[in-house]
């Protein structure tokens, strides 16, 4: 029995043992003479979150003897030139971990204090080391070029054919001249993260084409051709729904149980393998039209929705009018709730009608990608997973942008990001897919990253050939069925969850009163008529029951004057 035992100990010792690496903890400092995390920031953050979910965002005046405690990675993003503070430079110096700076200021660093930077404008050809490509991007770019001890040039900028080095490192440290992270230059970045972390790619590009705006005015014989098409062709498609149409201008509303045909093809889709995602419940606000307006964004006002509709909303004061940080948290938050009634109201009522509808949503679109960086947090109690675009600024909603692979940003608070990458078939261009193809080139240069498109069933089949084709012909790509990702969306009294393919549905609501809501109005012209109705029906049967009452009453006389 001993020698067993003995034997088995060396056979165990003998059996490599796998190791797991730990996740990175990052921390990302930053300098910015605005007072709110920088736009640039959270698209950093989001980069980064692909490879790391423990990720720690500090303003340099922030940074303590406890910052950098457990810190494996360390960022420096310097958004305007100035002085890093000494006692947060000291802390920095004295990190024995890999540092990625980017932008202005990095040479205030030891590891960085040799580099010389100098600013570029008007940029917009790059060269990437990693895949020998040269790149011509749309749009003109501001960066630092630089000069200086390197070990590697990750990407360079051309200039009258000559290269100036802008994605460096040195042993471990990385330095990028590219700092405006919201354009599209900023692909070079999030590809030499993978060497920054040192991994591995699965040399596979995850694609998804999202049937766009489908809502009770689609047409339902084009969507059925759309969607046949694509499920012939083996492609599992996403379909973006909208629950109720608003009629731009009116108080009327358009419900799908308005039109069964369209009903019937949605949940024939479905059945056949499409994923149902949220995309809105009217995707319009006071009298747009739905599809065309906003919904969770006051595009008018250019801040988050405070009020309903039919309100007139409060003005948002800018943090500069309140004296200190506390006045303006109090101030904001008591606004917000507002926002977050709207919100739960407009998130509980879609998920709930879809369900109703014999759907199985699994995720979330938000209308033209705007939504306040608050309403992120509440849609991720709903969501596990948001598709498109992300807003990175919580003032202006035309500060967007997304990663070019799957991420969770801190700003989705857990949610999954599947990003839209390719954009859309724009009949207004002589070749439509060409663009889209562009966009997918430009993409190869990033490992791992994501071909997501949308598509409007409106358009027919005219160009879906070109367009699987050319998504099809991605080297390494696989189509992403959002069913086996394991995702959910929930209420309190409802639940959706994928395993494995497998759609499971929880529903506690009483099955007549989830029915009765399908019929139930929404619009202040149908509540109306049905409070109109309501009177009129009462006025009715109280007139009959008196008349029932005086005819009782004039027997009862004709009985005692017999009697």
């Amino acid at each position: 029995m001993r020698y067993k035992m003995i034997i088995l100990i060396l056979v165990l010792v003998a059996i490599p043992q796998i190791s797991f690496a730990e996740e990175p903890n990052v921390t990302i400092v930053f300098s910015s003479e605005t007072n709110d995390i920088p736009p640039e920031v959270y698209k950093l953050d989001a980069l980064i979150s692909h490879f790391s979910e423990k990720i720690d965002i500090l303003r340099d005046t922030e940074v303590s003897k406890e910052s950098f405690s457990g810190t494996t990675h360390l960022f420096y993003f310097g958004a305007n030139p100035g002085t890093i503070p000494e006692s947060t430079r000291e802390r920095i110096n004295q990190l024995d971990s890999p540092l990625y700076g980017i932008g202005y200021n990095v040479n205030q660093l030891d590891i960085f204090n040799k580099l010389e930077t100098t600013a570029k404008q008007g940029v917009s050809k790059f060269y990437q080391a990693r895949t020998d490509h040269f790149l011509t991007f749309e749009s003109a770019d501001s960066i630092l070029t630089v000069d200086g001890p390197t070990s590697i040039v990750h990407a360079s900028s051309m200039h009258n054919d000559k290269k100036q080095a802008v994605i460096v490192q040195t042993d471990d440290h990385f330095y990028s001249g590219i700092h405006n992270l919201l354009n599209r230059s900023s692909l070079l970045v999030a590809d030499s993260l993978f060497d920054f972390f040192k991994v591995e790619s699965s040399n596979e590009h995850l694609g998804y084409l999202r049937l766009e705006d489908i809502n009770p005015s689609t047409d339902p014989k084009l969507l059925e051709e759309v969607g046949n098409y694509l499920l012939d062709r083996d492609v599992p498609i996403l379909l973006a729904v909208i629950t109720v149409y608003a009629e731009p201008g009116s108080e009327q509303l358009v419900h799908y149980t308005d039109r069964p045909e369209l009903l019937d093809v949605i949940q024939s889709l479905e059945k056949r393998g499409a994923s149902v995602i949220s995309h809105g419940y009217t995707h319009q606000y006071r009298s747009s039209e739905t599809g065309e307006g906003f919904e969770f964004w006051d595009v008018e006002n250019n801040q988050p929705v405070l009020v309903p509709s039919n309100e007139t909303p409060p003005l948002l004061k800018k943090r500069e009018a309140f004296s200190n940080n506390r006045e303006y948290t109090e101030y904001v938050t008591t606004l917000l709730e507002g926002e977050t009634a709207y919100m739960q109201s407009k998130l509980t009522n879609s998920i709930h009608k879809l369900v109703s509808l014999d759907l199985k949503p699994l995720g979330f679109e938000a209308p033209h990608y705007t939504m306040s960086h608050s309403g992120y947090a509440l849609t991720s109690n709903y969501f596990s997973n948001i598709f498109g675009q992300v807003q990175f600024s919580n003032e202006n909603w035309e500060v967007m942008g997304s990663t070019p692979y799957i991420a969770k940003p801190s700003l989705l608070h857990g949610m999954t990001l599947y990003p839209e990458t390719i954009g859309y078939v724009r009949t207004d261009l002589p070749r439509p897919v060409d663009e889209m193809r562009r966009a997918r080139d430009e993409l190869m240069i990033v490992r791992d990253s994501m071909i997501g498109g949308f598509y409007h069933p409106y358009l027919g089949t005219e160009h879906l050939s070109d367009l699987v084709n050319m998504m099809e012909s991605t080297p390494g790509f696989r189509w992403l069925d959002l069913r086996e990702q394991n995702e959910w969306v929930r209420t309190e009294n409802v639940s959706i969850t994928a395993t494995d393919g497998e759609l499971t549905l929880q529903d506690d609501r009483s099955r007549v009163m989830s029915q009765l809501s399908l019929y139930a109005p929404t619009s202040f012209l149908e509540r109306a008529l049905l409070v109109l109705a309501l009177i009129t029906f009462v006025a009715v049967l109280t007139f009959l029951l008196y008349t029932l009452y005086l005819r009782g009453q004039r027997k009862k006389r004709l009985f005692k004057e017999r009697g």
